[in-house]
């Protein structure tokens, strides 16, 4: 996987649903460049690239949301979701209407999916060729709210991906024991069921057996049976080459009063938080291997890489590299 450059293509979360209330602006950067999302009046996320293309102000930056649109805090241009500009307040001339039709922002194709914000990333523009799929249990009174966390890791994301099929790192990393691990790859989905005992670094023992699936580069969900049935997600976002945001959360089945579950779920991310800072540790001081050692009992490692290399696969690009 050495010659895999730039961001892969797929689905990434960009935001929660909760942390854009209707009139709200936020300003990102991922995928080496800088983003404006915001929720118009109508209730719909936008996302765009968020500098105007007037004068070159970040739209993100005390951009203002009115309607639909969102307004450039510097001549107070403003924008619709589909990127195109409609209004220009100060031009009162015959080729206002062209200026209007010249001025477009490049807008991102948004999902909002299990409390979520997500865009489809594609460096030839590409149209998404899959979905993100709905967990039944998100917004269900038997289960509980989101509890999210958030992460700046300084990796790349396919050390992420890899922990898919890195059987051998989960006892000696995590005091995990395995009692059984497989994988499954099928198109743009990589699978993970495994069962055994964890051992929480606050004591105790959970006997577990889950699935926990990847659907495209960045985006997974866990179904895991424990001593409180869970859901989890955990998902990636590339904020530039070498650095990037893990978001990930969990879900419970509610087993008893409510703050009795929100102590229980908040245990739990504080589990998943430790489990993540033992990753990072080896993740931001390791090298990466293209032609890995490896013997039985790694996992399906290299069936993993070959998967994943799916998502950086450009056509297009690479037609027009050996054109030039």
């Amino acid at each position: 996987m050495s010659k895999l450059s730039g961001h892969a293509t797929g689905w990434f979360v960009i935001a929660t649903a909760d942390e854009l209330p209707v009139g709200k602006v936020l300003s990102l950067s991922y995928f080496s460049k800088k983003l404006v999302a915001f929720r118009g009046e109508g209730g719909a996320v936008s996302v765009l690239d968020a500098h105007c293309p007037h004068l070159g102000a970040d739209l993100g930056v005390g951009g203002t949301v009115v309607g639909d649109s969102i307004r450039c805090p510097f001549h107070a241009w403003r924008f619709a979701g589909d990127g195109g500009c409609v209004e220009i307040p100060y031009d009162r001339s015959d080729n206002k209407a062209k200026s209007l039709m010249r001025a477009r922002t490049r807008p991102w194709t948004v999902r909002e999916r299990n409390g979520l914000v997500f865009v489809w990333h594609d460096r030839n523009g590409r149209a998404p060729t899959y979905e993100i799929p709905i967990i039944a249990e998100h917004g269900s009174l038997d289960w509980t709210p989101w509890t999210l966390s958030l992460m700046t890791i300084r990796t790349q994301p396919c050390e992420i991906i890899e922990n898919v099929a890195d059987r051998g790192h989960f006892p000696a990393v995590h005091g995990t024991t395995l009692n059984e691990f497989d994988n499954e790859f099928v198109e743009h989905i990589a699978i993970q069921r495994s069962a055994g005992i964890a051992y929480p670094r606050g004591g105790g023992s959970d006997t577990f057996r889950l699935t926990a699936t990847y659907y495209g580069p960045a985006y997974q969900v866990t179904e895991m049976e424990s001593f409180l049935p869970n859901r989890l997600i955990n998902a990636h976002t590339p904020i530039d080459d070498h650095t990037l945001h893990l978001r990930f959360g969990v879900m419970l089945k509610r087993m008893g009063d409510e703050k009795k579950m929100a102590r229980y779920a908040q245990g739990y991310s504080q589990n998943l938080q430790l489990g993540f800072a033992e990753d990072v540790a080896i993740w931001e001081n390791k090298v990466w291997r293209d032609r890995p050692t490896l013997c039985d009992g790694d996992g399906a490692i290299g069936a993993l890489r070959r998967w994943y290399r799916q998502f950086y696969d450009h056509p297009e690009t690479e037609q027009e590299q050996e054109q030039v």
